[in-house]
C-alpha cells in the first residue's frame, strides 16, 4: 500500500470538502460512508498513482463523483427528466419545512438539469470549488464551466419563477 505524502496530504486537506460533497449527492450517511472510504482505498493502494495523475484533487473529485453516481445508479434515484415533466413539474408541493425536505428539493431542481451543469453547481455549492478548479475535474475550459453553471442557475430561477416560487 502507499503511503506517498502527496497523497495523504491532498486527502486530509479535502477531506471536508470531499464528505460534504458526497453528503449533498447522497441521502444515506451509510453510502456516504462507504464511497469516502472507496476513494481513501483507491488513492492510498495504487502505488503508481502520482505518476498517472497530474491532478489529484481533480482525481479525487471525479472518483467521488464517479463512485456517487454509480450508487445512485444502483438504487435507481436516478431518473431522466424530459421537458414536458419540468413544465408540469408541482414545485408548491415541495416548500422545505427542514433540512431533509430542503435536499429532497435541492436534488430534485437539480436532477432536472442536464448532468453538466447539475455537476458543476454541486461542485461550485457544495464544495466551494473554483470554476478553474472544476474545469480540471471535468476536462473543461474554465469558461465552458462558468458557461454552464450560469446556465443551469438560469434553468432553476425560470423553473422556480414559473411556479411563483421565486
Amino acid at each position: 500500500m502507499a503511503n506517498n505524502p502527496n497523497i495523504l496530504e491532498t486527502l486530509e486537506t479535502e477531506k471536508e470538502k470531499l464528505f460534504q460533497y458526497a453528503s449533498y449527492r447522497l441521502p444515506d450517511i451509510r453510502d456516504v460512508e462507504d464511497v469516502i472510504q472507496n476513494l481513501y482505498l483507491k488513492a492510498l493502494s495504487d502505488s503508481n498513482l502520482l505518476n498517472n495523475i497530474s491532478n489529484l484533487k481533480a482525481y479525487f473529485y471525479r472518483v467521488l463523483s464517479n463512485e456517487c453516481t454509480d450508487i445512485l445508479r444502483e438504487k435507481s434515484k436516478i431518473n431522466s427528466v424530459s421537458a414536458d415533466s419540468i413544465a408540469n413539474f408541482d414545485f408548491e408541493s415541495l416548500q422545505p419545512e427542514n433540512f431533509d425536505e430542503e435536499f429532497v428539493l435541492i436534488n430534485q431542481l437539480l436532477d432536472m438539469l442536464p448532468t453538466e451543469q447539475s455537476e458543476i453547481i454541486r461542485y461550485r455549492l457544495h464544495s466551494n470549488l473554483s470554476f478553474q478548479e472544476i474545469a480540471d475535474i471535468m476536462n473543461n475550459s474554465a469558461s465552458t464551466v462558468k458557461a454552464r453553471f450560469r446556465y443551469g442557475i438560469e434553468k432553476i430561477k425560470t423553473n422556480l419563477k414559473k411556479q411563483n416560487l421565486l
